[in-house]
């Protein structure tokens, strides 16, 4: 068994206590011990790291991730590893890469691709997917939510109907078997088909096959005009069950309008004060990022892919989707009435063509109205174009940051497609430490730490990660005492951040001095309520 002695660091814990001086002993995959300073000088390791000058703390657990298929990539995405991530939670949104049924294998891909591409994946059910996983040896620890839209897609394609009782039933069975597999909860996506479509309660139905302390984590079905809404609506989805209510990315995106965030923190307070156990996480950005095609009215999608690409390239049928686009700001979310059509940018597209321009600029050059741009890059893309949407201020991003019960995940994407890309990926983590806590000085070190460690670990039920415990697992990151500095940004998004001295994953060293070492230390890790 190897032992590593990280010795001479300033250890914060992850709990939110301040810096202490420690010594810590690492055996195998877990912290054996932790020692005064210098009480270890008579015994012997494999390998001693010195760490005066620089902070120890637990590896960062990424509450939101969109990284379900990096395993599988033909790159290595080290996007997340580089800023001390050491465990990611995937199948967020509504969206995981299981369970696949073969009578919808189209609908499953034609709109999966849209986020992962690829043509095929080599599994069905979520035990495999879970064994593929570990078999391509990823690079950080995976837990994995399973996804209502992905459930609802195997049952029922992208029917709009609620489903039969049957199809209930069918949808509970395999929501059930995920969570047997290692599932750790059920996520949905409710501004996504098929889940636009659902009704709050199929999704309190599914919520009931969860087991106690269980997540359901939600990207709501609006996050500008009907925020307080789609608050009550996630709280129905768990109302009545003993389950953990995660709403992700919190945000008020509306940049016209005034803003709800204050009204939506006082409501969650008020519910927390009632016995709900409910948390939140955010990106430290104004701006979001998803799929082009989400700009559409729910409509538009009914049916999947090759019927959405026949709307789009009939002239009447795309007037009547832009005509709502235009001037529809309620009855569903309405990104581009949100951040305007100067404020919706190409973020990465098969071709390239659009790369970083946003719709009003790509209008003018195609001589054509904004909403017809749209539409034709999304024929040209075959629907594969991503977009970043600015929509949100600052001051409602500090506003939810502020919140003890708000935990970081970046909602990024594997890069490795070129093109303008969120810098989140690359840059949500250093972020927090850079620019939060250095220059803003919103949250506290010990405070930053704890979001971003021992907040998400019991959230998630990863009760052997999150914090510099004796039996933990060794999954630590050292870092410069005089912080980490963040360089990604919006006009070069994969600049790595610096001052990541060391990160391990489950005792492994992976990362030195800001480089990846190529060592794939990460596991699909189970949840333990």
């Amino acid at each position: 068994m190897t032992t590593t002695l990280i010795k001479n660091a300033e250890v914060i814990d992850g709990t939110g206590r301040k810096p202490d001086a420690r010594d810590v002993i690492i055996e195998g995959d877990t912290i054996a011990s932790l020692q005064r300073p210098g009480s270890c000088g008579g015994q012997s390791f494999d390998h001693v790291i010195d760490g005066k000058g620089s902070y120890l703390c637990p590896g960062f657990i990424e509450s939101h991730a969109h990284s379900d298929n990096s395993p599988l990539l033909s790159f290595d995405d080290t996007s997340k590893i580089l800023q001390g991530v050491t465990t990611e939670v995937v199948g967020n949104c509504g969206f995981s890469l299981a369970p696949i049924a073969e009578a919808f294998e189209q609908e499953f891909y034609g709109l999966v691709t849209r986020i992962f591409p690829r043509e095929k994946y080599p599994w069905k059910d979520y035990s495999q997917f879970r064994a593929a996983i570990e078999q391509f040896e990823p690079i950080t620890n995976y837990a994995a939510l399973v996804g209502h839209n992905t459930i609802r897609i195997a049952v029922r394609g992208l029917d709009p109907t609620p489903p039969s009782p049957l199809e209930m039933l069918e949808m509970q069975r395999l929501v059930g078997e995920a969570m047997e597999e290692g599932a750790v909860g059920l996520s949905s996506g409710l501004i996504y088909p098929p889940g636009v479509f659902s009704q709050p309660d199929e999704l309190n139905q599914l919520v009931s096959v969860l087991p106690r302390g269980a997540v359901y984590s939600s990207h709501m079905r609006n996050e500008s005009y009907n925020l307080v809404a789609s608050i009550n609506e996630t709280l129905a989805a768990v109302a009545g069950n003993p389950v953990h209510c995660h709403i992700s990315h919190l945000k008020f995106a509306d940049r016209f309008s005034s803003s709800l965030m204050d009204e939506a923190v006082t409501l969650l307070d008020a519910h927390r004060t009632a016995g709900v156990a409910l948390t939140q996480d955010i990106y430290p950005y104004t701006a979001a990022s998803t799929m082009l095609s989400a700009l559409l009215p729910p409509w538009m999608h009914e049916g999947g892919s090759r019927l959405l690409l026949q709307r789009l390239r009939d002239p009447e049928t795309l007037h009547r989707a832009v005509e709502e686009i235009n001037n529809d700001r309620f009855s569903y979310e309405n990104y581009a009435m949100a951040a305007g059509w100067e404020g919706i940018v190409i973020a990465s597209s098969h071709s390239h063509r659009f790369d970083g321009m946003n719709l009003l600029e790509i209008a003018h050059q195609l001589s054509t109205a904004p909403g017809l741009a749209l539409g034709k890059i999304l024929v040209e893309e075959n629907l594969e174009a991503t977009m970043i949407v600015h929509a949100m201020r600052e001051e409602d991003v500090v506003t939810a940051l502020r919140s003890p019960f708000t935990a970081i995940g970046s909602d990024g994407l594997p890069l490795g497609t070129g093109g303008k890309p969120h810098p989140r990926a690359y840059g949500t983590f250093a972020r927090i430490l850079d620019f939060y806590v250095r220059d803003k000085a919103i949250l506290s070190l010990q405070e930053a730490i704890r979001r971003m460690t021992s907040l998400p670990a019991g959230i998630f039920g990863l009760q052997d990660r999150g914090s510099i415990e004796v039996g933990k697992k060794a999954d630590l990151v050292i870092f410069d005492t005089a912080g980490v500095a963040d360089h990604a940004t919006f006009q070069d998004p994969t600049n790595g951040p610096t001052g990541i001295n060391s990160v391990f994953v489950n005792g492994v060293k992976v990362v030195e001095n800001d480089r990846w070492l190529e060592r794939r230390a990460g596991r699909f890790v189970r949840a333990r309520h």
